[in-house]
């Protein structure tokens, strides 16, 4: 032991590296860029996605409404035929399909108008009925519209026993109440 110092023991030797032991640094990943013809296809797309939805949308909304006018006119005809449509022999029930499709005001005049015609149409035993000539929407949207009618009613009685043809043109006020078209008013032209 002669020439060992303290040093020399205590420490391990180092060795250095072989050539193929060094270590080379990892390449450089390169960070991932949308290119302008990927950022111009992903924002196409939207475009187009956005489009089918509006045009869904819009197509969905037409129907709706074109429901709305067909159903509007289907009742507006229908509660024309009903108000000019009677039987003295059975009145109560002529009067009350108008009655429980009447709104508003127009249900309180109907029914007093009603009630006030109602025994002269039994004393003179009174009918009529209604065939529509012509109707159609003077204006309309999805809870209201106004329909126009052009019907012959031929009205028979105890004094006129041969039918007498009055032709009526009326304008009908429909509101749509919970789903159902209602008739809210009537004004004869």
């Amino acid at each position: 032991m002669s020439n060992l110092t303290k040093s020399d023991v205590d420490e391990p030797p180092t060795e250095s590296p072989s050539p193929d032991e060094t270590q080379t640094p990892a390449p450089a990943v390169p960070k991932r860029r949308f290119g302008r013809s990927t950022l111009l296809a992903v924002v196409g797309a939207l475009v187009v996605v956005s489009a089918l939805g509006w045009g869904g949308y819009t197509t969905w909304q037409h129907s709706l409404d074109e429901e709305a006018r067909t159903t509007a006119l289907e009742r507006g005809r229908q509660f024309a035929t009903d108000l000019a449509t009677y039987n003295f022999q059975n009145l109560d029930q002529n009067l009350s399909v108008v009655r429980e499709n009447s709104v508003g005001e127009f249900a309180g005049q109907y029914a007093q108008v009603a009630a006030n015609l109602q025994d002269m149409i039994v004393q003179y035993q009174a009918t009529s009925s209604a065939q529509i000539i012509s109707a159609g929407l003077a204006d309309s949207d999805h809870d209201s519209a106004e329909v126009l009618v052009f019907l012959d009613q031929a009205i028979t009685n105890t004094n006129s026993p041969d039918p007498r043809i009055d032709r009526n043109r009326m304008q009908l006020s429909l509101v749509r109440e919970d789903g159902k078209w209602k008739l809210s008013n009537v004004q004869l032209l």
